[in-house]
């Protein structure tokens, strides 16, 4: 199965931040999708967006050593970052510029 270019915006809820072992490895978000949308490529056009119907469900997003580093999500937090699907289904790859916190209240 071949891996098209494939980005979705979420934002929802963290269930559970698994941070990495150590520096190489990447970390892992459990997170409640409340809402996805496109995220646009170089001219406007939208990348395809394999979640598009995932509002409630829940996703399981790796998190890049170099952006887990500085991640901090706990359990309950806001977030919104830019997700792209490979080929394990509920298995996604977040973006390491494009993850946005907000702490639980």
């Amino acid at each position: 199965m071949q891996v098209i270019e494939n980005w979705s915006h979420v934002v929802g809820r963290v269930e559970r931040w698994t941070p990495p072992k150590d520096a190489e490895e990447h970390g892992e978000l459990v997170v409640r999708v409340e809402r996805v949308t496109d995220v646009k490529g170089e001219g406007g056009k939208a990348y395809p967006n394999l979640l598009e119907q995932g509002e409630g469900d829940t996703v399981r997003v790796q998190v890049p050593a170099s952006a887990a580093a500085k991640l901090g999500a706990g359990d309950g937090a806001s977030i919104a970052l830019d997700v792209r699907r490979g080929h394990e289904p509920g298995l996604v790859f977040a973006h390491p510029e494009k993850i946005r916190v907000e702490k639980a209240r």
